[in-house]
């Protein structure tokens, strides 16, 4: 009698296990193998037992494999896009306005030197030299104001609202220690001179003071150009290295008025680095908002893959993110465009023309050359550095944009079901359905478990 009842047992378990392999939610035939031996799906009990406690699943059920993967690799791919793109714009948005001084100088006299606190000495005994009747026995020295004006005689917004307050766009001669070879032989011409014979105009380059040293013969320069809508190349530098300079200018300018301490030039350095960065700021904020959101987005459309994530309200402000990304991220193209493009535009490639039409560095119409130095090299090496840099940050946002804008639609077609619908029936198979992630097309995956031992409603019994 026990090996009887054994036996039943036996035989009742392996029917209870071949019906549960058999039973599932709209699955009417159990899978075979090789040899016709039934095969087992998941089931609810044994999805829950895969789960680790508090951890989450990619998927519902074990035949959910391959079209997770899909959706698995797409996800990687869009961040590894999305980490890329991020980085490229970030670095690129937070130089194109912070560009070395150093690299300016060096293309505009060939030497990278800048200006100290001993040649702006030398700039104010020369101008003591031919002020006014003064009661100074030692002479007048020049005005911050008569200074201001003659540096920003080369900036057109300056000129026209009469401002002497703009002097982190004023000219380059101002920041650069050397001037360039292109300046007269003679080293007592100064740019006052050059000035009063021109009747008032822009006399740059030139000497500031008599015997300004220029950059070695044998070295040579490029020309820089000068926007009449632009503050010119000078705004693209960064504002410490200004900074340095003004506090040396201002330092030299009023080192023989007793009502000048050195707290005060610090002070006046200090609002003039402050007025710099706030000048930059709008820009700099429009370039580096639209990664960062779009990181956010990235990472919240990535964690709705999980389980514990899918449901509201994530999906909807993964979706928000990602289209307020797409907009400032095209907002961004628009605003580094503006300020690069216009700057880059006024160069011209010469190539090997000959002159007439390209001579030592600049076409017969005036424009710099950008593949050109003042001595009418040619060559890859011998490109403008300043242009040549500016050139290269400008594309390293714009790559890095576009890598973005990819990475943005992949992430949005994970959360819309866009990739689903894109790739039709034939491919279909291969994509997870998404209707566990759309929060208006929630649906339980699996039938409800019974409840006391009960069947699950809606599904028969085998």
């Amino acid at each position: 009698l026990g090996e009887i009842e054994s036996a039943v047992a036996h035989k009742g378990g392996a029917s209870v296990q071949q019906g549960r392999a058999v039973a599932g939610p709209g699955q009417g035939q159990a899978l075979t193998g090789k040899q016709g031996v039934p095969q087992r799906q998941c089931i609810p009990e044994e999805a829950e037992e895969r789960m680790a406690p508090g951890g989450c699943a990619c998927v519902d059920s074990c035949s959910d494999g391959p079209r997770a993967a899909c959706r698995i690799v797409q996800a990687i791919i869009a961040c590894l896009l999305l980490f890329i793109g991020i980085c490229m714009q970030l670095t690129a948005g937070t130089h194109v306005d912070d560009l070395p001084l150093r690299v300016l100088c060096e293309t505009y006299s060939g030497n990278p030197d800048v200006m100290e606190k001993s040649d702006f000495e030398a700039l104010s005994a020369y101008y003591r030299s031919f002020a006014g009747v003064c009661t100074n026995p030692n002479g007048c020295a020049p005005t911050y104001a008569q200074v201001a004006s003659f540096f920003l005689s080369s900036n057109a917004f300056a000129q026209f609202q009469q401002r002497v307050d703009l002097m982190r766009y004023a000219d380059i001669s101002f920041y650069c220690k050397y001037a360039p070879n292109q300046v007269s032989s003679n080293a007592s011409e100064t740019c006052r001179d050059v000035r009063e014979a021109c009747g008032g105009c822009s006399p740059f380059p030139c000497r500031l003071y008599p015997n300004q040293p220029t950059s070695p013969v044998d070295q040579s320069n490029w020309f820089l150009a000068t926007g009449l809508f632009t503050y010119g190349p000078i705004a693209h530098v960064n504002c410490d290295e200004k900074t340095d300079v003004f506090r040396s200018f201002v330092s030299a300018i009023f080192k023989d008025q007793s009502d000048w301490e050195q707290r005060d030039v610090d002070a006046a350095a200090i609002q003039f680095h402050y007025t710099c960065l706030v000048d930059k700021g709008s820009s700099a904020y429009i370039l580096n908002c639209g990664p960062v959101i779009a990181l956010l987005g990235g990472i919240i459309t990535t964690a709705t893959l999980f389980k514990c994530a899918h449901g509201p309200p994530w999906p909807e402000v993964g979706i928000n993110l990602l289209t307020l990304a797409l907009i400032i991220l095209f907002v961004g193209f628009w605003s580094i465009s503006i300020s690069t493009v216009s700057e880059i535009s006024q160069y011209s490639i010469c190539g090997d023309e000959a002159p007439p039409v390209t001579y030592k560095g600049r076409r017969y119409d005036g424009r710099p050359c950008i593949d050109r130095d003042s001595e009418g090299h040619v060559g890859y090496d011998k490109w403008n550095p300043f242009v040549y840099l500016l050139s290269m940050v400008y594309s390293t946002y714009i790559v890095g944009g576009v890598m973005t804008f990819v990475s943005v639609l992949m992430f949005l077609g994970l959360l819309t079901g866009f990739t689903e619908t894109m790739m039709g029936d034939r491919f279909g198979k291969y994509l997870v359905s998404l209707q566990d992630t759309i929060p208006y097309k929630v649906r339980l995956p699996f039938p409800p478990k019974s409840r006391g031992g009960g069947q699950p409603s809606g599904q028969a019994s085998e």
